[in-house]
Order: C-alpha cells, then sequence, then structure tokens
C-alpha cells in the first residue's frame, strides 16, 4: 500500500494513501522504522525540566523513553513508560499530543518540531507486543478485595494500579468485551483491536479478573459487592446521548453516532460487515463537529463501499472544531465533505408507510456573542433556511455521563447526573469511589486514565488507613523519581508508589 507523509517530527509519520485506506479499515497512520525512531529519539534534549511529562496526564516518562530508544534499548524504554500507563499502544494512537499534551508542550516545538512523542511510544509498544515482557512486579498480598465497574480506560488503569498494591482486583463489564470507549467508540483505522486486547491482556497477566455481560445495578445490586468486598470503584463512563429536539428527529435513518459506532465496532467490525445494521445509502449527513462526528463520517465512507457521499455539517466555524485537526485532514483527503456555519431545524421523510427521513432542513448561522465555553455563540440567520437531501443522518452532538447505576443505587449526583464524588474520589456510599467520564463527562481516553488512577491511589489510601499520608503522582514520578536517579540506579521502579 502506497503511503504519503505528514509534518510530524524530523522525520514525518506515512498515511496509507487516502484512495486506498477509505475502503476498508486498515490503520491509517504507519509507523516509523527502527532507524527512524532512534533518530527521531536522539532529537531529545532531555530538558532537565521536561514540561513533556508534566503536560501527560499520566506522567508518562518522555524523557527516558527518548533516552533508552535513542540507544536502541527498548525494554528500559517499555519500563520507563509502563510505570504509569497500562495502555501504551492505545494513548500512543488515540492522544492528540499536539493539542495541549505532550507534543505542544515539547520546547522543540518553538525552533521547528516537536519530537513525534506519540509514534516513539507507539513504537515501544509495539516492539513489546512482538517482545513480549513479563508482567510488572507486586506487593505482597494485602487480603483486600477491590471490585471496579466498568472496564474502560479509567477502569483498566485503577486496576492496574491496584493490583500491583497487592489488592485483589475484578473487573465487571456490562459489554462483550472490555476497554470502553476504546473498544466500540474508536475505529479500527485508529485503533486496531488488536493492540487494545494486547494490553488488557497483560493486565489480566497480573491477576486482575475481568467479567463481561454483567451489568452492576441490574444483575448485581451495589450493596451486595459491597458486602462481598472492601471497596468498590465505579467508572462506568460517558453513555447517556445528547438528543436533538427538533421536528422529524425520530424518522427512520435518523441515527445517534455513538450507537452507530457501538453497532458496528462493539462485536467486531467483521462481525457487522456479515450482517450490516444500517442501510446509509448514498448521501450520508453527519451533524456536530467532534472526534465523534469525524469518526462517523469516515466510518460511514467505508461501509458505503466508496457509494456514499460523506457530508459534516457544524454550526460554527471550522477554526472553531473541537476535533483533532490532524484527523480533519484525514477526513478531508479521504473525501469527506463539510458544511460549517449550519445547523438541522428539522427532519423531513418520505410519505410512504417507512417514513424514512430524505432531507435535513439547515438554519444557516452567524456567530454572535462569546459563551460559557469561550467561543462566539452561534445564531440561526432569518430567512436564510436550505435544505439538504439525505438518505441517512447521523447525530454526534455529545453524550453525558452513564446514570444508570446512580439512578438505581441512589448515589448523590452532580451535573448533568454524574456521580458526585469529593476531593478524595468518594461518592456519597462509604467504601464505594468514582472516576473518570462518569464523574466528568466525555472526556480523552488519557485523561480518564489520569482520573482512574488518582481513584485508585485515593481507594488504596482507604483500604490501608493510609487516608493521612496522601500520595501524589506527580510528586513521585515528576520529581522524585527523576531520570537523573534512575542513570544513577537510585530509583526503584518495580513497586507501585506506597
Amino acid at each position: 500500500m502506497k503511503v504519503e507523509p505528514n509534518r510530524v517530527g524530523q522525520f514525518p509519520f506515512r498515511k496509507a494513501n487516502p484512495e486506498e485506506r477509505k475502503h476498508d479499515f486498515s490503520e491509517v497512520q504507519q509507523p516509523y522504522t527502527e532507524e527512524e525512531v532512534m533518530q527521531e529519539a536522539n532529537r531529545c534534549l532531555l530538558c532537565g525540566t521536561p514540561v513533556c511529562i508534566d503536560a501527560c496526564p499520566v506522567l508518562l516518562d518522555v524523557r527516558g523513553m527518548n533516552e533508552a530508544v535513542a540507544r536502541r534499548d527498548f525494554k528500559t524504554a517499555y519500563e520507563r513508560i509502563r510505570e504509569t500507563n497500562p495502555l501504551l499502544g492505545v494513548t500512543g494512537r488515540c492522544c492528540p499530543q499536539l493539542q495541549g499534551l505532550c507534543e505542544d508542550a515539547c520546547v522543540l516545538k518553538w525552533s521547528g518540531q516537536p519530537i513525534g512523542i506519540g509514534l516513539i511510544q507507539r513504537y515501544v509498544a509495539d516492539w513489546e507486543r512482538k517482545n513480549k515482557q513479563p508482567p510488572l512486579s507486586m506487593g505482597e498480598d494485602t487480603g483486600k478485595k477491590v471490585v471496579v465497574i466498568g472496564a474502560g480506560p479509567a477502569g483498566v488503569a485503577a486496576a492496574d494500579l491496584l493490583k500491583r498494591y497487592g489488592h485483589h482486583v475484578v473487573i465487571y463489564e456490562a459489554l462483550p468485551m472490555p476497554g470502553g470507549t476504546a473498544w466500540y467508540g474508536i475505529p479500527d483505522y485508529h485503533l486496531p483491536k488488536d493492540v487494545l486486547l494486547h494490553e488488557i491482556e497483560k493486565v489480566k497477566e497480573m491477576g486482575v479478573e475481568i467479567k463481561t455481560n454483567i451489568m452492576i445495578g441490574k444483575d448485581i445490586a451495589l450493596p451486595e459487592l459491597l458486602d462481598q468486598n472492601d471497596g468498590v470503584l465505579i467508572t462506568t463512563g460517558s453513555k447517556d446521548i445528547q438528543r436533538l429536539d427538533v421536528p422529524g428527529s425520530d424518522l427512520q435513518g435518523v441515527i445517534n453516532g455513538y450507537e452507530f459506532l457501538e453497532n458496528v465496532f462493539v462485536n467486531s467490525v467483521d462481525n457487522y460487515l456479515k450482517n450490516p445494521k444500517y442501510n446509509l445509502g448514498k448521501d450520508i449527513v453527519i451533524v456536530g463537529g467532534g472526534d465523534t462526528a469525524l469518526d462517523c463520517a469516515r466510518t460511514a465512507l467505508r461501509l458505503s463501499n466508496d457509494q456514499g457521499n460523506v457530508t459534516i455539517a457544524y454550526r460554527r466555524a471550522e477554526e472553531e472544531m473541537p476535533a483533532d485537526p490532524i484527523m480533519i485532514e484525514e477526513a478531508k483527503e479521504e473525501g469527506v465533505k463539510f458544511r460549517f456555519l449550519v445547523q438541522p431545524k428539522s427532519f423531513e421523510g418520505s410519505n410512504n408507510d417507512s417514513h424514512i427521513v430524505t432531507a435535513v432542513v439547515m438554519d444557516s448561522m452567524q456567530l454572535g456573542k462569546t459563551d460559557q465555553s469561550g467561543r462566539r455563540h452561534p445564531e440561526p440567520i432569518p430567512g436564510k433556511e436550505f435544505k439538504m437531501q439525505c438518505s441517512a443522518v447521523i447525530l454526534a452532538i455529545g453524550r453525558g455521563p452513564d446514570s444508570f447505576l446512580q439512578k438505581h443505587a441512589g448515589l448523590k449526583v452532580g451535573k448533568h447526573d454524574s456521580i458526585a464524588i469529593n476531593d478524595n474520589y468518594k461518592t456519597s456510599m462509604e467504601g464505594v469511589f468514582a472516576a473518570g467520564d462518569v464523574t466528568s463527562g466525555e472526556t480523552l481516553v488519557v485523561k480518564a486514565m489520569e482520573s482512574g488512577r488518582e481513584a485508585a491511589q485515593r481507594l488504596h489510601e482507604y483500604l490501608m488507613g493510609l487516608e493521612d499520608q496522601h500520595i501524589s503522582f506527580y510528586e513521585t514520578y515528576y520529581k522524585q523519581n527523576l531520570y537523573d536517579r534512575m542513570l544513577e540506579g537510585k530509583v526503584d521502579t518495580d513497586l507501585p508508589p506506597y
């Protein structure tokens, strides 16, 4: 397959040719070679104050990784970054590194191009898949039993740390497969599922048990779990879908984007293609401007076998789209079209019994005063309506925390029915903690992992009577566990930070 260059780092990452890649779900971004990854890592200045680490939600040791990769010591590189991140290959591919994270903080950004940190991390993760490394060492068995509810990134990251502390950990997952949004919400062309499954399997090899197809609050009551365990951590993520309350939104062919992605990917895209659920037709409109809208558009394009015209309709201007600019660029390369400053006013359908959507009546929008998001608020322009013909509409306009468990268990809730927690991640129920998107709303995979790890630390301190000895990951990994001390052999990375 032909590949084309992009502009990140000294050695631009390659992408599969858009005319070829849009016909399947194979990975778009292509990896460095061994020579390239070593030379790219060698560009790292090994800063005395590595702001790249500070910018990473899980404090991934970028400096230690780059130092080791530059001298072909991939084993040490893996050990350094696996210390705080159990999903290396996932975040290496899915983090928007240039959007306020590690690469955006790299000092070389100001004199040229930042280090290709994500691609280096991905190379190290892929190296480990080929050269399987043993599980991380763990503390002695504490005799404490912990349940994590939800096997998404926050839950997996939390379970990983709790197990390293020596606790017995079981994860309950409502879906057939673990991984949460990383499994069913991120298309295979962006995150091959074998990468995710390998890294989840590494956590299971440590002794974490994952039980799928079990919904807590329905199949097992939360109080029952509390009776049988010493602590519970809820990480059920974002699930409650925002509805577009306009006439015709109940027509056949008006599809929720999150349900669309879940149905396509939850049992693997190969199984979906054997028995497709959706007949998208030739004129597909995606409503939204975030990463999910981009994923829906590019997935629909692939499912249409190059027979469909896919258009993203967004109510603001292009420069205000919250989606990763690299994903926008890739979508354009593949032929996805964009209409900006438009918003659905109503949907029209056929007059036959099937009531299938045939058109979207759009309001033309203009940007008014700045709203709470810091952006100018879009407002309809009177008399500037127009109609877009369509065969399907996919709505990707946001989702809130999964409210199922807190409603059934009587937990105190916060904004948008999120689980209310205090500064120590405690809920209103004794012994129950919560973290990730279920407490905050939809966020990045790596930020959900950060929350999961922080909550796991607080739960560990609660279980062991150490609540007056609060451990800061920032102090432990970023300040105390320094690269210089590692080189001097003075840092023990075999055990988690007690």
